[in-house]
């Protein structure tokens, strides 16, 4: 959520009501939208204003977006075309935010107006801004793609004329991993309102999350089409999708196409498709891509199957933090299926394991000064203590993790943090960076609640805590994913994993180590190799009960035309880098590198952008278009406490200026009257 101001009741004597109408014209007072762009925060549609003072340019220019998917094997290959038109009666520029899969590699974009159509190159992003700033001073069509977040991109086309349709192509490529031998397919369906202040979060992000947002309940009038083309290479046993009503045709045992099915608010959330095949089998093994050039990079993904899960016979002493958001954008369904999870959870709990629960909004409880002892009372006690929670104010996710690491620890137990919330923060880098720095001081668990989380920070948040992360869209997934902790607690499937490469000449290898692996997960390695492919591959590591394992793979270097390796090798290995950064890594260092494999391997980062300028000058008497954001739905199940508390259609955060101390001065004068007549003064 992003209220910035929250009001109690105050007696103040005879100048009460002249304060309260003043407080009352001073907080819902809309303000300019200039000021709504300055303060970096979202803020609600007013009807009228996206176009411009006249009220008559294209409110919603993004007319639609078609996701048109092929999955081969373990990779999918993905279109997205945006379509923009301009229905108003002068030029506009179009702004658009939207999400994307934190593991895509956005490997190409196309513009398309009219019959004419121009490839977008790769530049630095700063090179690519000025780029595109000068085709639009020179009134020429032009699209700039930005990537703000791993997982949220931002586009941009220049001089939209009325009655113009442009047609924006973006590429891209994901490996998809099978967990428990299911394999999901997740495309992003909106980006969620992100909380703007608190402390150094201001500076944390970009303009782009100063985005308008339609109220509660509004659906997006963009269109939106989902096509997915399977071909699994293996007979498919399911095919499933919770999140939407999809139509799935089987053209062979291997092969499905699914549609969404009409449906006018589609893209309010992540669309989740999910499949197994046929006897639980997982697509394994190897898959290369040679180079024809004997200069040329080759290339390999290697997916290694963990053995099955143990059961450790030590009973290890454990105590557990479960920090809770309870914040605006939790208001209504997000934060009822926190609730019900933490119920799940804190019955997994075992008789005489410590945990404590720490709720945080823009400040934060705790249930106890010191953890408390599981048993039947306490455990009631924290629940009544959760289930009285209602959302509202501010994510201060840092400031809550800092008072959750302060908390006082009992000798000899491990601790495990249990993070549950939206992740709807603008500042995920200084979370991150916190949990790197505290990882010897416990591990973190994140579970992401609601229908389009940010999973940029729930993963990252697994990452950097050394433990594995959850996404929960319905509440009906609370048990089994409560469940599922307390076995990857309890019994992770391979500690200390070592992997060596015997035979061949493996470098540049991703990732360069492994943590323990936690859940039914195969290990991904991506990779390249010089000279001859052949030899093994040998994994080594511990089960939970402590025996040793080992697995040899032999290479098989059959079918060497898989071109997307290329892309996907310096996607992760821009993530690693991506991760250095986060942590706390050299700045410097890390986004030359970034940039560089950017602009080697033409793909999107967060210093690399695409933009594509058509050269044809647009004739229009106006001297600039003017800039329209498109507004975005709220995510379903998402209330309007996400950002305003449900009040005015504008709410952010003034600069420190007149308005502020005209306030602060009558509230002071106020207060001192009243301490003269000898009230109290104090607030009840």
């Amino acid at each position: 959520m992003n209220p910035h101001f929250s009001t109690s009741s105050i007696t103040v004597g005879s100048g009460a009501a002249f304060v309260g109408a003043l407080l009352v014209t001073f907080l819902t007072s809309p303000l300019t939208r200039a000021e709504a762009d300055h303060s970096e925060a979202p803020y609600f549609l007013v009807e009228g204003e996206p176009g411009g003072d006249e009220g008559n340019a294209e409110a919603f220019p993004l007319k639609g977006t078609d996701v048109n998917a092929t999955i081969s094997g373990v990779i999918a290959d993905v279109t997205v075309t945006q379509r923009y038109a301009n229905t108003g009666s002068g030029p506009i520029e179009a702004v658009y935010v939207f999400p994307g899969s934190t593991r895509a590699a956005v490997y190409g974009m196309e513009v398309k107006v009219g019959d004419r159509v121009t490839k977008a190159k790769i530049h630095e992003r700063e090179e690519a801004k000025e780029i595109y700033a000068k085709a639009k001073t020179e009134k020429k069509n032009a699209a700039l793609l930005e990537q703000e977040r791993p997982n949220v991109f931002q586009m941009k086309v220049a001089n939209i004329l009325p009655g113009d349709v442009v047609e924006v192509m973006l590429r891209y490529t994901e490996h998809l991993a099978p967990e428990n031998t299911e394999y999901r397919f997740v495309f992003p369906g909106v980006v969620g309102p992100r909380y703007a202040g608190g402390s150094g979060e201001r500076d944390a992000g970009g303009k782009w999350v100063a985005n308008p947002h339609l109220t509660e309940g509004v659906a997006a009038p963009a269109g939106f089409a989902m096509t997915v083309q399977l071909n699994a290479g293996m007979p498919i046993q399911e095919v499933a999708c919770d999140t939407h009503t999809v139509e799935t045709r089987y053209s062979s045992k291997g092969s499905a196409t699914v549609a969404l099915a009409n449906d006018p608010s589609a893209g309010d959330r992540d669309f989740i498709l999910r499949y197994r095949l046929a006897g639980e089998r997982v697509a394994g093994g190897w898959l290369v891509e040679k180079s024809g050039d004997a200069e040329g990079e080759n290339f390999f993904l290697l997916t290694v199957q963990p053995p099955a899960r143990v059961t450790s016979g030590e009973v290890v002493a454990r105590e557990y933090v479960f920090i809770v958001d309870v914040s605006g954008s939790m208001a209504g369904f997000p934060l009822d299926t926190a609730k019900r999870l933490f119920r799940e959870l804190a019955g997994e709990l075992r008789e005489g394991e410590k945990f404590n629960v720490l709720l945080f909004a823009g400040s934060s409880q705790i249930l106890g000064r010191e953890s408390l002892t599981a048993n039947p009372e306490n455990i009631a006690k924290a629940c009544a203590f959760v289930e009285g929670a209602n959302g509202g104010g501010g994510t201060e996710l840092e400031a809550g993790l800092r008072r959750g690491y302060e908390l006082p620890r009992t000798d000899g137990i491990a601790r495990s943090m249990i993070v549950i919330t939206d992740g709807f923060i603008n500042a995920e880098a200084d979370v991150l960076k916190l949990i790197r720095g505290r990882l010897d001081q416990s591990s973190v668990y994140a579970f992401g609640i609601g229908s389009s989380v940010n999973r940029y920070l729930i993963e990252g948040i697994a990452r950097a805590g050394g433990g594995e992360e959850f996404v929960i869209t319905e509440p009906s997934q609370s048990a089994a994913a409560a469940m599922k902790l307390r076995k990857l607690i309890d019994a992770p499937v391979l500690t200390g994993v070592s992997v060596s490469y015997e035979g061949f000449d493996a470098y540049d290898v991703e990732p360069a180590s492994f943590g323990d692996v936690l859940g039914e997960r195969p290990l991904v390695v991506f990779g390249k190799w010089r000279g001859e492919l052949a030899g093994h591959v040998r994994v080594k590591g511990k089960r939970a009960n402590g025996d040793a394992f080992e697995q040899v793979i032999p290479v098989k270097a059959e079918g060497t035309k898989n071109p997307a390796l290329r892309s996907l090798w310096a996607r992760c290995r821009i993530a690693t880098l991506g991760d250095d950064r986060a942590f706390g890594g050299d700045q410097k260092e890390t986004k030359q590198a970034i940039t560089n494999l950017g602009l080697t391997y033409g793909l999107l980062t967060e210093f690399t952008s695409f933009v594509a300028v058509d050269e044809t000058v647009r004739d229009f008497a106006e001297k600039e278009a003017k800039t329209v954001k498109q507004p975005l739905p709220l995510p379903q199940g998402v209330s309007n406490n996400a950002i305003s508390g449900g009040g005015g259609k504008v709410h952010t955060t003034p600069e420190p200026g007149a308005p502020l101390m005209i306030l602060i001065g009558v509230l002071t004068l106020l207060f001192a009257r009243q301490r003269k007549s000898g009230g109290t003064g104090g607030c009840r």
